[in-house]
């Protein structure tokens, strides 16, 4: 049983992703993954015009009992108890805010009366602050801690909690017993688990930003997690449906959707080593393997985040280690940073011939070197030289460059990196997977969580399956939620092994 609390009905200005115009359309897309009931918004109550967006909604929903009605509303443009009956009348047991689009704070000085009636009425008040990426977090954890308290009776769920969360919500999560967290954007591998042992599988709720993001991109991050099936249970449906209770049964529900099983899976995009962002960044290759284990991938191509930054020799030292410890599992990226000419020729000579080593890393948005700068060409040369992949990492996506580089060297292999995690406007990266059907040494992997829905049978489309590779940006972001996407696609299953295995096999020469 499967219930989504974060759906939306109607077009947004820049979506690109299929939109759902009635609620057949969208009920047929729940059917896909085994979605059961949604909670759904209005995209117009959100852009645009509150009251109208909600009637809408109304409208579209009506007889769809599978489809429960979550109003939006702007703070003080009607008074909270007009608002507040008006919900009553048409049974709706949720209201979404969106203080970051709406331009209004959350602090009890603004939504104080909207709070005090939203509690007495016992309705489930949803917030989204609407980060714009995985690595950020814009949400006003303070006004929450002050909401929760102020209002101990009101039920608050934060949508859209993203890795920045943890470090936040920690502190206070125990002491407001009304405080839930929506896992649309839960990336930090091990979190569900951490929240589970810690007595708070209760507190999380399933929800998908569908269809701006892929539902199964949260569906695996749960289906694949260490805990029990009472807890997932829990988090998939039961704990929003007791936040909305009492609701009309329903019948007829859909099959939920098994994950696909594959015998090989192939991370080409994952991490050693500690970052102060990421609880999973422990810096243990054990922890790594554990978590590979756990979502059933087979091996890692892996750079140090360590020499993303600054210390690029430490990075590539420890990588080696976690190679030769875990061999045939853990294999390397040898990251160089073009800014120094005479680390890079230390670094080829030390470990050019290793074995654990099959591709270079290139991370020009922490270096400050674009791939067509001069001072990449030592390095390309060597990777050209040996017919080995290069990972690039660049701060903007320019299609422009890389049909010139890659006729330059022909037997690298480039990959360009978070290309399956652009946003709904970005086209150059839609570009450059159009350069990719026609250029034969350049490939692009899906390590991101901005994935929307359909796009990567647009990518196929454009690209086709032989250019694109598995990515998680694993300790950033679990396993399994990458891995959902892919799992929980609409592609064949021979597409998706090309995806998740065959590519990375042929072009890093692994058995």
């Amino acid at each position: 049983m499967i219930f989504d609390a974060n759906v939306r009905l109607g077009r947004l200005a820049l979506s690109r992703g299929p939109s759902f115009d009635t609620a057949e359309d969208l009920l047929a897309a729940m059917d896909t993954f085994g979605i059961a009931r949604a909670l759904v918004y209005a995209a117009l109550a959100r852009e645009s015009d509150c009251v109208r967006g909600n009637t809408l909604l109304q409208e579209k929903i009506n007889g769809h009992s599978r489809l429960i009605p979550c109003w939006v509303a702007i703070p003080n443009h009607e008074s909270p108890a007009r608002l507040i009956g008006r919900m009553e009348a048409q049974r709706i047991p949720a209201l979404r805010l969106f203080p970051s689009t709406g331009h209004f704070s959350i602090r009890p000085w603004c939504i104080g009366a909207l709070a005090r009636e939203l509690s007495a009425a016992r309705k489930v008040l949803f917030l989204d602050f609407e980060g714009p990426s995985w690595s950020t977090d814009r949400t006003d954890w303070e006004g929450i801690y002050q909401l929760c308290r102020d209002f101990p009776e009101l039920r608050v769920v934060v949508c859209g909690v993203t890795m920045a969360g943890p470090s936040n919500y920690q502190g206070f999560i125990r002491e407001c017993a009304n405080l839930h967290l929506e896992i649309s954007q839960f990336v930090c591998p091990g979190e569900v688990k951490r929240m589970v042992e810690d007595g708070l599988a209760n507190r999380l709720i399933f929800g998908s930003d569908f269809p701006t993001r892929h539902p199964g991109a949260p569906l695996a991050l749960v289906a694949l997690e260490d805990v029990d099936d009472a807890s997932k249970q829990m988090i998939l449906s039961n704990n929003l449906a007791d936040l909305l209770s009492p609701l009309e049964p329903v019948d007829d529900l859909p099959t939920p959707v098994p994950i696909r099983q594959f015998q090989t899976i192939i991370d080409t995009h994952v991490h050693l080593g500690g970052w102060n962002n990421s609880f999973a960044a422990t810096g243990l290759v054990e922890d790594t393997v554990r978590d590979m284990d756990r979502c059933g991938i087979t091996s890692i191509v892996a750079t140090s985040l360590w020499s993303c930054f600054g210390e690029v020799s430490l990075g590539n030292q420890d990588v080696a280690r976690a190679c030769e410890k875990f061999p045939e599992r853990v294999y390397g990226y040898l990251t160089l940073d073009p800014k120094r000419k005479m680390e890079v020729e230390q670094q080829i000579e030390k470990f050019g011939e290793h074995a654990g080593f099959r591709g270079v890393k290139l991370h020009g948005q922490t270096h400050g070197v674009d791939i067509a700068d001069p001072r990449c060409s030592d390095i390309l040369s060597f990777a050209d030289s040996r017919g080995l992949p290069v990972l690039v990492h660049q701060v903007k996506i320019d299609p422009v460059p890389w049909a010139e580089i890659c006729g330059k060297y022909p037997r690298a292999s480039f990959i360009v990196a978070h290309v399956g995690g652009c946003g709904p406007d970005d086209t150059a990266a839609l570009a450059l997977a159009g350069l990719a059907a026609q250029v034969e040494n350049l490939y692009f992997d899906l390590a991101s969580t901005r994935n929307f829905f359909g796009f990567l049978e647009e990518l196929i489309d454009l690209a086709g399956a032989k250019k694109i590779l598995y990515g998680s940006d694993h300790p950033l972001m679990d396993f399994g939620f990458e891995l959902g996407q892919v799992l929980f696609s609409g592609i064949s299953k021979d597409d998706q092994t090309l995806i998740l295995s065959e590519n990375a096999r042929r072009i890093f020469r692994l058995p």
